[in-house]
């Protein structure tokens, strides 16, 4: 099919939707599917479809403005999934969880009862067992303690009248930051989980430098070293000024990190992780190096993903409306994360 199929759209969607388990574009999808189409317009998905059908161009120099979301009543409906897909862009650029979460459940609720493995090394161990000789056994222990999840979110401050005469490619700009910032929210309150636990006593504890203020090769190897066996130093969290320390030392100049450095922006620790940056200090003490195993480390807990107050949009009250995300972690496994003090007493 060439022809893109113009929906009848209602607010009433976005409900159905959510009875179902589905989002508004699943929604969308099931009422246009792409394998009608061929081509362009089968990767383009539903929503954009959609978009199309109804005249709205939101990318490039010549975006349509604000307002031509509200020319019709089935043209409005498609606002407020377009103020969710650009705040979900702006997360998914600025977010550290796809680095450090190993899965992520969706629920119906604000409270949420994890469970974590809790072993230790001889009893992962798998060895030949005699007849009538005990088999190890591995804990799965439930939270004691109910992980809450948390709401992250931003109000929006504009008035309709403000708002439909901009371009919807400097709104986008605008709705991603917003997100931006949410994602760093959230971050932090994943790294926050790791470092502190989720309130069922599995809070880290870090292993400290030889010298209390140096930060060295030999340190580095002796965080890697902290990971037992099974688990791997993959992913390793630091700030700005220790950042600073690990790509001025001899190891990191080797040839092959510095060509990936110059060419390319990507940092490659010494010992082999994935070096992130993270330039916020509100849970991530400056003076600590946290390594990661991010295949067992960190479970995330969503309520419905991001958010909007769907009949505030398409009714154009478009003041004081919110878009927000309920989210909590659990730490499924105290063994995938570890931590270097670099200073203590």
């Amino acid at each position: 099919m060439n022809v893109v199929k113009k929906l009848d759209l209602e607010k009433e969607m976005y409900q159905e939707a959510r009875l179902k388990g589905a989002g508004f574009e699943d929604l969308l999808e099931e009422l246009d599917p792409s394998l009608d189409y061929e081509g362009t317009l089968q990767k383009a998905g539903a929503f954009a479809r959609q978009l199309m059908a109804h005249g709205i161009k939101i990318h490039g120099p010549t975006a349509d403005p604000i307002g031509k979301f509200f020319a019709s009543t089935s043209s409005s409906v498609l606002f407020p999934h377009y103020v969710e897909t650009q705040v979900r862009a702006g997360m998914l650029a600025e977010s550290l969880l796809p680095e450090i979460t190993a899965t992520e459940t969706y629920i119906d609720s604000h409270t949420y009862d994890g469970a974590w493995l809790s072993d230790t090394e001889p009893d992962r161990q798998l060895h030949r067992i005699a007849e009538g000789a005990r088999i190890p056994t591995v804990r799965l222990t439930v939270s004691d303690h109910t992980v809450r999840l948390r709401k992250f979110g931003r109000l929006l401050h504009a008035s309709y009248e403000a708002l439909r005469l901009q371009r919807s490619n400097v709104v986008s700009v605008w709705l991603q930051r917003i997100g931006a910032q949410i994602a760093i929210d959230e971050s932090n309150e994943a790294l926050s989980t790791l470092i502190s636990g989720d309130g069922n006593s599995n809070a880290l504890v870090a292993t400290e430098s030889e010298v209390s203020g140096t930060l060295d090769y030999d340190e580095m190897v002796r965080l890697w070293l902290a990971f037992p066996g099974g688990y791997r130093c993959r992913r390793i969290i630091v700030g700005d000024t220790l950042l600073r320390t690990v790509l001025n030392m001899d190891e990191f100049q080797n040839p092959a990190a510095g060509f990936s450095f110059q060419a390319s922006g990507d940092l490659v620790s010494p010992v082999g992780a994935k070096l992130l940056r993270w330039g916020s200090t509100a849970v991530l003490p400056a003076d600590y190096v946290l390594g990661v195993d991010e295949r067992f480390a960190l479970e995330q807990v969503t309520e419905h993903g991001v958010i909007t107050e769907v009949d505030r949009l398409i009714d154009r009250q478009i003041e004081s409306t919110s878009v927000t995300k309920w989210s909590g972690f659990v730490k499924l496994d105290t063994s995938a994360s570890q931590a270097l003090d670099v200073t203590h007493e």
